[in-house]
């Protein structure tokens, strides 16, 4: 298995996720690890984004010491040790840039719409972690490092003018979307809205408000590779109804 596959895997597998477990350096306690849980999103490119408060400990740590660690893996699991998880090992940066940040809260608060309120208070900044080392495990015996090279990505075209390919498919291939969901997911919907697109998948919304990260079958590099994932995975979902129909 190639480092591209196994970084491939352990972006899904962060995008399935939308909550981690922070570790900053402790300033009341120097020398020990301080772990708080933080929503976040991982970029096109690799980078991690978190929306903190200034008073919150994590962050007053982060202002101190910018080394940091987020620790991803699938809570619902029976046995962890035998599941995936990820670790990004980096350093953190408060985003300054207005363009960065615009580009950063349009994906962060797809995902989490809820924190625009926070928008309203003026000690919650966007955070950026520019990834140092990456820690997959994919199960038992599948250990391995991920270093930047592998981990991080250049910023594609396509990736920043996503949302006219999400308009499209929220207006004209609901049904193909309510397939995906129900099949991949198990979930049963009225109505799906897809709300970002990644090269290694799709998050989409339920009438109900549950978010789902369906992933594709192997790295999009273009639009078109897009489409025909999503084809892919509509041809599987009919295929399999039609299997159950017979």
């Amino acid at each position: 298995m190639t480092m591209q596959t196994l970084a491939f895997e352990a972006k899904q597998l962060c995008r399935t996720q939308h909550s981690g477990v922070l570790s900053t350096q402790s300033t009341s306690m120097p020398g020990y690890p301080f772990g708080s849980i933080v929503p976040f999103v991982t970029t096109h490119t690799g980078d991690v984004i978190i929306y903190i408060s200034d008073i919150a400990l994590h962050t007053r740590n982060i202002k101190a010491d910018s080394k940091v660690s987020l620790t991803v893996f699938d809570p619902s699991e029976d046995d962890s040790q035998a599941n995936g998880r990820v670790t990004i090992m980096g350093d953190a940066s408060q985003l300054t840039d207005d363009a960065e940040i615009a580009l950063c809260s349009e994906q962060y608060f797809q995902l989490f719409p809820q924190a625009r309120a926070y928008q309203q208070t003026h000690d919650f900044h966007f955070y950026k972690i520019s990834v140092a080392r990456v820690r997959f495990i994919g199960g038992f015996g599948k250990i391995h490092w991920i270093n930047p090279e592998f981990w991080q990505t250049e910023s594609q075209e396509w990736q920043r003018n996503t949302a006219g390919m999400i308009e499209h498919m929220n207006d004209d291939h609901q049904d193909a979307m309510q397939l995906i969901l129900a099949h991949f997911a198990n979930v049963q919907t009225s109505k799906v809205t897809m709300l970002s697109v990644f090269a290694e998948g799709a998050h989409y919304q339920s009438a109900e408000g549950k978010i789902v990260f369906i992933p594709f079958a192997n790295a999009c590099h273009s639009p078109t590779e897009v489409r025909q994932a999503l084809v892919a995975q509509t041809k599987a979902c009919r295929d399999a109804l039609a299997e159950t129909a017979e």
